[in-house]
């Protein structure tokens, strides 16, 4: 049992890292959220199955580790904060296209804050899946596509 909840955990944590750092985005809102809830919930229980199981000395520090960083990056990144950021990004409108991958677009997208309103950026993202996308580049340029292989393109969603 503690095994798979050290690989849920592990697993849950790295989606989290790669989301808070924008390289590994989704468009499910219920994905991201169970994401960013567990990332709360899983590290007190498990540090304490942690601690509880019988384990030889060398191998459990760093498993205990894990779950006591997590903690204390949580705190300090201020949790309120983070759950701010438990939205996806919403596409509002594609503007340009690849004509060599009709995966690769620059969007323009919004995403909900709270009470702070609209987070907006235009981003360059490349779509693995319908719902799943990884971000190249949050600061787009008209100038940084200028002689590439781009279709310019205005469709709202």
């Amino acid at each position: 049992m503690l095994k798979i909840i050290r690989i849920v955990f592990y697993l849950v944590l790295f989606f989290f890292i790669l989301d808070i750092f924008n390289y590994f985005q989704t468009k499910l809102s219920f994905f991201k959220t169970l994401i960013y809830y567990s990332v709360f919930l899983f590290p007190i229980p498990l540090l304490v199955m942690e601690f509880k199981a019988k384990q030889g000395i060398a191998e459990p520090i760093l498993r205990k580790a894990i779950p006591v960083v997590t903690i204390i990056g949580l705190v300090y990144l201020n949790p309120l904060k983070i759950l701010f950021h438990a939205q996806p990004w919403r596409t509002q409108s594609v503007e340009l296209i690849n004509k060599n991958s009709k995966n690769h677009k620059v969007e323009f997208q919004k995403k909900d804050i709270g009470a702070l309103g609209y987070a907006k950026r235009n981003a360059e993202v490349y779509y693995i899946t319908k719902h799943f996308y990884f971000v190249l580049s949050e600061d787009y340029d008209d100038r940084n596509f200028i002689g590439t292989n781009w279709k310019r393109i205005d469709s709202k969603k």
